[in-house]
């Protein structure tokens, strides 16, 4: 970390510069440079702003090596440096805000996503499979596929029979899934009568990929958000 003098003999130098060169060209004594560049002395601002006229440089490029020098204190007597100083506290703060907001907000936006993943909120996994057994033509009852029997007049053997292998031809079941409860059963119009569906007793769960990358994604911004947290204070820490 350097100092005031040594920042300065180095630019001079740089400059290939002899010290009563220089010292002309600020338009100050040698002895006086002399005891800049030893820190035996501290410039006036005036004389700081004619240090960065000669050496053609601003302000951020002479304190750039000085940013997190030993010698601050002594540096800040300087006006201008003072300023210089207060103006990268004032951009460490701000930084160190925007920082603190980004994480909340990863943490939070984090935590809601992997909760709706999680709760299926956008993408349904939880459905309703409804069966019907056949097709049930328009006079006829509309249990007639479980309670046939009981609306045969005929007594006769052979025309219950018949009637038992009608009603099994036409057992051609049909299964909805719907992600809503609709109730024990509903009739839906078909072609050639009704359908009656009633619903199976347990829901099926049917897991969707879209809750898997809610989950992952969620995850993944809680904990950056989180690191983001822990590491802030090295990211956004002004040197003194």
């Amino acid at each position: 970390m350097s100092t005031l003098g040594q920042q300065l003999k180095q630019l001079r130098n740089n400059k290939k510069l002899s010290q009563p060169e220089f010292a002309q060209q600020v338009g100050i004594e040698q002895s006086y440079l002399s005891k800049l560049e030893n820190d035996k002395s501290i410039p006036s601002n005036e004389i700081f702003r004619a240090l960065l006229i000669a050496l053609n440089l601003s302000i951020d490029e002479f304190m750039k090596p000085l940013v997190s020098s030993h010698d601050k204190v002594r540096l800040m007597q300087v006006p201008d440096v003072e300023l210089w100083y207060k103006s990268k506290e004032v951009k460490s703060s701000a930084t160190q805000r925007k920082v603190i907001y980004l994480a909340m907000f990863l943490i939070s936006i984090g935590c809601a996503l992997f909760y709706a993943g999680h709760e299926n909120y956008v993408f349904n996994e939880r459905f309703y499979e409804y069966k019907s057994q056949g097709v049930i033509k328009t006079d006829e009852p509309l249990n007639v596929f479980t309670h046939w029997n009981i609306y045969i007049i005929e007594s006769n053997r052979e025309k219950r029979d018949e009637k038992n292998r009608e009603m099994q031809a036409r057992r051609v079941p049909s299964f909805k899934l719907i992600d809503e409860y609709a109730g024990e059963s509903f009739v839906e119009d078909v072609e050639g009568g009704k359908r009656v569906y009633n619903v199976n007793e347990l829901p099926k769960t049917l897991s969707h990929a879209g809750n898997s990358w809610f989950e992952f994604i969620g995850i993944f911004a809680a904990v950056f958000g989180l690191v983001l947290a822990v590491l802030e204070p090295k990211l956004t820490r002004h040197p003194h």
